[in-house]
């Protein structure tokens, strides 16, 4: 069975379609020719975010496995499921924010989360909003 285009191809193409063909010919409509732009964006990050998502939640887990090496083993984080691996990753996030709420990390171990914490944000950051400027450590 063919699987082409994939999604993040088909919502580029209509985000083009919106850019290219619908918006310039509402110029008479302004408030429609900017939600026809915002639709254009939203196809785009969707499009970005599955495009990306594999590796996001990759990048993501090998950090919370090194911060939750126990919670992390106990859940079925490399499951083929999608859903299976989303809800552990939800699972371990929570994990996470019990013991920052509990005020009982290191300081070292303070430390590594606010790295991984930003670390997550800018991955995010860089999906849905490419141009944010996040400099860190300067």
């Amino acid at each position: 069975m063919q699987h082409r285009p994939d999604h993040p191809t088909l919502l580029d193409a209509v985000a083009q379609f919106l850019l290219g063909e619908v918006s310039p010919k509402l110029e008479a409509d302004k408030a429609l020719q900017f939600r026809a732009l915002i639709a254009a964006n939203l196809a785009s990050v969707i499009a970005n975010e599955l495009r990306t998502e594999a590796t996001r939640f990759d990048a993501e887990v090998a950090r919370l496995r090194r911060l939750l090496p126990a919670e992390a083993s106990a859940l079925p984080l490399d499951s083929g499921d999608r859903a299976t691996r989303l809800d552990a990753l939800e699972q371990l996030n929570r994990a996470l924010a019990t013991k920052l709420e509990a005020g009982t990390l290191s300081a070292e171990a303070q430390a590594a989360v606010l790295e991984h914490l930003f670390t997550t944000a800018k991955e995010t950051l860089e999906v849905t909003n490419p141009r944010f400027d996040l400099t860190h450590g300067t």
